[in-house]
């Protein structure tokens, strides 16, 4: 059994107030527990609310869990300061996270915790926080959990859960590369965007949850080319090609209001109904919970 629970679903920045009630405001954070092990995707700022959760489930007892950040980027790191399980001395945190382009991985989270920006730094947490730079698949017992590079600016990772029956992939801030390498003239670039695009759908193969960031419709993505992020088109189209069981639309971009994000939700799915796929199409909101197996 996988359960596969929404801290936060927003992208961007944090979207409080009366007009984003249904879907949430905070911004990325997605709790996957698999095999008596807690693993989260991303800190942004629904991380916090996580964490007062975890505090009253386990009392007194020690914490072990596993992070994983998908990139630095404000929204996906913003809320771990604010984590509370990470400073007590008795839990065990590992942070994963992609490889640094100028800087290791470990500096650019103690910088976000400068003493500019915030009062406690990194090193006053918990001695039991290990940060990692993930480059290959990280194996639990009974748990596997592999990344793969996506098209964002900055390092960027996707991760895919499998406990050797069912998966789940948590991919956000993703762009079609076939749009992106399509500007360029030559031929073999256009042909390399389609190469590295259909590699991440042989990623998402079979799965049985894909949480895919589509912030954008069409119109606006023609706007915003090259920005790091997906029309809802593409997503339709990766969903079905990949046969992906469920598809969570995320990273609902902040002036999308929850009547934006359900229309959204509305063509993703007469998209995938178009394309005779079989994907079940809905969008991702903070407290919902999803049971696999």
């Amino acid at each position: 059994m996988i359960t596969v629970r929404f801290w936060g679903t927003r992208g961007s920045i944090a979207t409080p107030g009366p007009k984003t009630l249904k879907y949430g405001g905070n911004t990325s954070c997605v709790e996957v527990r698999v095999k008596n092990h807690i693993l989260v995707f991303d800190a942004g700022t629904g991380i916090r609310e996580l964490g007062i959760r975890l505090l009253e489930e386990f009392k007194s007892k020690p914490i072990s869990l596993h992070l994983f950040i998908s990139h630095t980027h404000w929204d996906h790191i913003q809320g771990f300061p604010f984590f509370l399980p990470a400073y007590d001395k008795r839990n065990k945190i590992s942070i994963y996270g992609p490889p640094g382009h100028d800087k290791p991985f470990q500096k650019i989270l103690r910088i976000q915790m400068d003493s500019e920006y915030f009062p406690v730094s990194l090193g006053d947490m918990s001695p039991e926080i290990h940060i990692v730079e993930m480059n290959e698949p990280l194996k639990l017992p009974g748990v596997t959990v592999e990344p793969f590079s996506l098209n964002h600016p900055g390092m960027t990772l996707a991760f895919r859960v499998s406990d050797g029956k069912h998966s789940v992939v948590y991919a956000t801030d993703n762009e079609p590369y076939r749009y992106t390498l399509h500007q360029h003239t030559k031929k073999k670039q256009e042909d390399l965007g389609q190469f590295l695009d259909e590699k991440f759908i042989d990623f998402l193969q079979e799965t049985d949850l894909y949480v895919g960031e589509a912030q954008y419709t069409l119109d606006e993505y023609k706007q915003k080319l090259g920005w790091g992020h997906s029309p809802i088109e593409s997503v339709a189209e990766w969903a079905v090609r990949a046969n992906v069981k469920r598809l969570a639309l995320f990273h609902h971009d902040p002036l999308h209001n929850d009547a934006v994000v359900d229309k959204m939700v509305k063509h993703a799915g007469n998209l995938i109904k178009n394309m005779r796929g079989k994907s079940k199409c809905f969008g991702a909101r903070e407290g919902m919970e999803i049971k696999i197996g």
